[in-house]
């Protein structure tokens, strides 16, 4: 799979997550079949807090449920999922966490929409 190729699939993955659910780079990672790839999935996600896309990035945290910082962005991300309903909790390092047993989203495999146009977001 290619690099334009990964991007779209993580882009679509993305997409798929349902309001009031996360997941991790990870788990997304996995989905696009390149499970040792959650570091570039981490980078597509900041990359679309950066873009102010309409993708709901902010649905996509750390594989211990952080709400990582994404060059900043840790805030907007904890005040999107709030306003979405997610309970956000400050961990004993003050650290933002969502907790996956409660607000997790991770299906064993997730049909791609074939055909979507994801070239727009991605300029691929």
């Amino acid at each position: 799979m290619d690099a334009a190729q990964f991007n779209a699939s993580v882009f679509n993955l993305i997409q798929m997550i349902p309001p009031q659910k996360v997941t991790s780079c990870g788990h997304l990672a996995k989905l696009a079949g390149a499970p040792s790839q959650a570091r570039r999935v981490n980078q597509l996600v900041k990359l679309l807090g950066q873009m102010a896309s309409c993708a709901p990035w902010h649905r996509v945290v750390s594989t211990s449920g952080i709400v990582a910082e994404h060059g900043g962005l840790g805030a907007a991300q904890k005040q999107a999922l709030e306003d979405e309903g997610v309970s956000v909790r400050t961990g004993i390092l003050g650290e933002s966490r969502v907790e996956f047993s409660r607000w997790g989203w991770f299906p064993e495999n997730a049909k791609l929409v074939s055909g979507v146009d994801s070239d727009d977001e991605w300029g691929a």
